[in-house]
């Protein structure tokens, strides 16, 4: 029992140091700030506990703690990056409560869209001339890795709000861009 109320001390304390943190302004990112904040009140934590708590197993302390700042990372990047959630919140605080498709499209995904292109072409995963983007060869073997990973994962479609893109032509295209294996649609490759 013990074990369990530490573990869920420490997360507590990581709780509160990010909720400050993550306000004051510097060049670390949100991410690197969670990690820290998670290790160094892990640590401090589990001394703390030690010194005033007595024994106790830090296996199921170190789980509890890890467990809870684990889900509150991806609580936070939910909030921090969903695209839907920032258009929810836009439609809930606009009067009438409703936007124009184009409005949405040209104030949140064209923007978003924009971003991410910018930053393929950033890593060198992508070129862009004349308005169009191109595949370089390292986003080439950075796709095929990923397209792996989703074969080996069995990961046929992806999409989180129940509308799933089939993915399974584009791996297969990119695990066999010489079509040596050809599948016919829907048929899982080998």
């Amino acid at each position: 029992m013990n074990s369990l109320l530490v573990g869920l001390g420490c997360f507590a304390l990581h709780a509160v140091v990010t909720l400050v943190w993550l306000r004051l302004s510097g060049r670390t990112s949100p991410v690197a700030r969670h990690a820290a904040s998670s290790l160094a009140t892990h640590a401090l934590g589990v001394a703390s506990a030690a010194q005033f708590v007595g024994p106790f197993a830090y296996w199921p302390a170190a789980a509890v703690s890890g467990f809870l700042a684990v889900c509150w990372l991806f609580a936070f990047s939910a909030v921090y990056k969903s695209v839907s959630l920032r258009i929810l919140t836009q439609l809930d605080c606009t009067p009438g409560h409703a936007m124009p498709m184009e409005a949405v499209t040209e104030d949140y995904v064209r923007p978003e869209f924009a971003t991410r292109a910018s930053l393929l072409v950033t890593m060198g995963c992508a070129t862009e001339a004349d308005g169009a983007f191109e595949v370089t060869e390292k986003g080439t073997a950075t796709a095929r890795r990923i397209a792996g990973i989703q074969h080996a994962c069995g990961i046929a479609a992806s999409g989180l709000y129940g509308e799933a893109t089939d993915l399974m032509p584009l791996t297969t295209a990119l695990l066999d861009p010489e079509g040596v294996g050809q599948h016919s649609p829907g048929q899982r490759p080998g």
